[in-house]
């Protein structure tokens, strides 16, 4: 009976999470709407830009009810999850892993190089260990993602990841404008393009956004790429708790839960790619998947607007802000720089 009873419970507090979301998502869902159609309008003019920007006037300027962040939150993270799973559905699959093995020397070179010259920089600028490592592996994994999940495995404290996520957020908000403008600089074909924002570019959803701003080809590219990057924070995260625990003299590695940092929608992107490989879709079904995809990514970008808060960011030190632009600097260069010498 007790049984019958929890299972109960457990659903109904299940259906009542989903059902709380549901205001936020509408108001996300109410941003991407005017953000395809001034799209429509205006092709030139990205609607993952307008969703961002209209997401960061409305998030700033007005004080949004609670009840709104649960849905906010969700679009920002699950619903962008599952437009990119969807995006698979626009690419081959032997192209995607060609594309991921190519760039896969690059990803690493640069993770390796921005964590060790992060942490170097951040004992230079007497910042503390901790928020070091987290500014590095932020920069050069996957964001706020990758800064939540290491923070617990090297007993980072609730101040070091305030700080991280803010000088993450803010660079990251940025790269989205700046990436495309630099690109058009220096004239850089999409496929270029895409690998560097993929390769160097902090949040997933930043990447998507600065990627598809540059070009369909651009974001596809750079979400391939990203993706490939994003299966490094394992690995990373593990290394960072073992060094970390060295330091301190243990031996054991608590609070380290690599299966859930592990990007599982990745399988459905690849599954995607794949039935799209075999011709499962028709023509008519592809364009409907990836017309979804594109909406579910541009409530994503609605919902990132309306996440990111100028008040939060303006409390980050001074000394995190410069560490977090070093090593912004340090992976757009290097990056760029092993694109070009690697002739992708």
């Amino acid at each position: 009976m007790s049984n019958s009873t929890n299972i109960k419970t457990n659903t109904h507090d299940g259906a009542s999470k989903y059902i709380g979301m549901l205001p936020g998502i509408l108001i996300v869902i109410l941003i991407a709407i005017p953000s395809r159609f001034i799209n429509s309008l205006y092709p030139p003019l990205s609607d993952v830009i307008v969703a961002i920007i209209l997401g960061m006037v409305i998030g700033n300027a007005f004080k949004l009810p609670r009840m709104l962040i649960p849905g906010i939150r969700f679009s920002a993270k699950t619903v962008l999850k599952l437009g990119i799973i969807l995006l698979g559905v626009s690419l081959n699959f032997f192209d995607v892993l060609k594309v991921g093995a190519a760039s896969i020397w690059i990803i690493v070179a640069c993770i390796t190089l921005a964590l060790l010259l992060t942490l170097y920089l951040g004992k230079r600028f007497h910042i503390p260990a901790k928020l070091a490592a987290l500014i590095g592996v932020g920069t050069s994994i996957c964001g706020t993602t990758a800064i939540v999940a290491t923070a617990p495995a090297i007993d980072a404290d609730e101040q070091d990841i305030s700080f991280a996520v803010a000088t993450i957020t803010v660079f990251g908000i940025l790269a989205i404008f700046i990436y495309p403008i630099v690109g058009d600089l220096l004239d850089l074909s999409q496929k270029t393009f895409g690998m560097w924002a993929g390769t160097a570019i902090n949040e997933t959803s930043q990447v998507v956004a600065a990627g598809f701003l540059y070009g369909e080809q651009a974001g596809e590219m750079a979400t391939v790429v990203k993706l490939t990057r994003t299966i490094f924070l394992a690995p990373v995260m593990l290394i960072m708790a073992f060094s970390f625990r060295k330091s301190k003299g243990e031996t054991a590695s608590r609070n380290v839960n690599i299966v859930a940092a592990f990007p599982w929608f990745i399988l459905g992107f690849l599954a995607m790619a794949l039935l799209n490989t075999w011709g499962v879709f028709s023509t008519e079904w592809t364009g409907m998947i990836k017309t979804v995809s594109k909406f579910l990514i541009v409530m994503a970008m609605a919902g990132v607007g309306l996440n990111t808060d100028f008040k939060g960011i303006r409390a980050m030190g001074f000394k995190a802000f410069y560490l977090g632009l070093g090593a912004a600097i340090i992976m757009a260069a290097t990056s760029l720089a092993l694109i070009k010498l690697g002739g992708l």
